[in-house]
């Protein structure tokens, strides 16, 4: 049966099978000693730089989780000299902008006030919220 397989992860597979059963029948074929021997070593350096990618690749996932720790330390940081700027500025000062916190926005009211809410559930005005309303 014939090895199937293009891609870079088959060939050396390919080139495996292609050796072995090569080298039994050299003596027959003196002419593919060369060539075998070639694959051979290009099958070598393969399989060595292959174990390097997986290294690179498990560094790369040690250095990604470095970078994160570093990142939630800065941001801890980041956040505490934010409520020290926010106690000394205020918490709706514009001023925080210029050290690139948000201001907190001023306060709109939208509806009735509590004071004119208590007052109209009192003298039982609609709008208001009333105890002997409710069936």
């Amino acid at each position: 049966m014939a090895a199937k397989g293009h891609s870079n992860a088959d060939k050396p597979s390919r080139w495996e099978v292609l050796i072995t059963n090569t080298k039994p029948a050299l003596p027959d074929m003196p002419h593919l000693t060369e060539d075998i021997m070639a694959l051979e070593q290009k099958l070598t350096e393969i399989r060595s730089l292959q174990s390097r990618q997986e290294d690179l690749r498990s560094q790369a996932r040690a250095m990604r989780q470095q970078i994160q720790a570093a990142s939630r330390d800065g941001e801890k940081v980041r956040t505490r000299v934010g409520a020290s700027l926010k106690g000394k500025y205020g918490f709706e000062n514009e001023t925080l902008v210029k050290y690139g916190f948000k201001p907190r926005p001023q306060t709109i009211r939208r509806g009735p006030s509590k004071a004119k809410a208590e007052k109209s559930a009192e003298q039982g005005q609609p709008g208001g919220h009333s105890e002997s309303g409710a069936k």
